[in-house]
């Protein structure tokens, strides 16, 4: 049974790699503009060696194995700054969500088994060695397309849908830079309008981009916390939908949490800190007490910024 020292370790290594996550995730939303800030690809490639040393440290073979992965990704377009296309940019993403899963996995009740950690680095590996293969491709000035990242050869379902959602994701991060206001969120709301007249026949897409909505009008999340989270879901499903994928588009728990925000009961709050607990458990069921918590992370997180 590991001793209460051991509990703390690991724990601080859980905070730590969660501020990393927050680093790439950051850099990973628009790969594409990120590549001209040689800053951020330096912050990013030390992020991944950074997780990739705790875990090394301490026998999470499995988070090191990703965290590796990403960092050799990296260190590729820290050395070399090529033109990132859409498919680079969604692999890359991948990679990210694989190692963020395996954090949140560590913070389960019983931890994270070594078989099942092993599990989830095995599904992954076909889309790092695709994504170092991309890499090089581009190094070397060749090009990537879709049938050369899927290597089935499949024909695009709907030409073009991924660029064209693309392009009103980059307004919308436009929107998000600027200070929070009525007129803001007002634009807001406009570009997700565009975004549900690009397919309004997909029912999953309609959902995603609905509950987009919903967290920029009704929730009082800072566009720190909203736009990662938005923008990411949008440009994956976006992809999904251009080759043909549709039924693998799952709206994540982010996304319905911070769509809920503002769902959540009105409570007068005391002054005293543990009166406030006292009243939150009170106040709220099982699963919403869990989305407050990790609201509450993400909330302090960025008011650190």
């Amino acid at each position: 049974m590991p001793s209460e020292q051991d509990d703390r370790i690991k724990q601080l290594f859980i905070l730590e790699a969660e501020e990393h996550l927050v680093t790439l995730e950051n850099g990973l939303v628009d790969l594409k503009s990120t590549m001209s800030d040689s800053e951020t690809i330096n912050d990013m490639f030390r992020a991944a060696h950074s997780v990739k040393g705790g875990a090394a440290m301490l026998g999470m073979h499995s988070v090191q194995k990703v965290a590796h992965r990403l960092e050799d990704c990296f260190k590729i377009i820290r050395e070399n700054p090529v033109d990132i296309n859409q498919i680079v940019e969604s692999q890359f993403l991948k990679g990210y969500d694989t190692l963020k899963e395996l954090v949140e996995r560590l913070q389960g009740p019983y931890g994270l088994r070594e078989e099942e950690g092993q599990e989830i680095v095995d599904n992954a590996l076909p889309i790092f060695s695709e994504l170092e293969t991309n890499l090089n491709t581009l190094v070397s000035g060749g090009t990537v397309s879709q049938s050369t990242a899927s290597g089935n050869g499949k024909t695009i379902s709907k030409s073009n849908f991924a660029q064209e959602v693309k392009s009103k994701l980059k307004e919308m991060l436009e929107v998000f830079k600027q200070a929070d206001s009525p007129d803001s969120r007002k634009q807001l709301t406009e570009v997700c309008n565009g975004l549900l007249k690009l397919d309004e026949n997909t029912e999953i897409w309609n959902t995603l981009v609905s509950y987009s909505q919903e967290a920029i009008a009704g929730s009082k999340l800072s566009y720190q916390i909203l736009a990662p989270v938005i923008i990411k879901e949008l440009n994956q499903a976006g992809e999904l939908i251009e080759a043909g994928k549709v039924q693998e588009i799952v709206a994540s728990q982010d996304l319905k949490e911070i769509a809920t925000a503002s769902e959540q009961k009105k409570v007068t709050l005391p002054k005293d800190p543990k009166e406030v607990v006292k009243l939150i458990i009170k106040s709220f069921n099982h699963k919403q007490l869990e989305a407050i918590a990790r609201l509450l992370v993400k909330q302090v997180k960025s008011s650190k910024k």
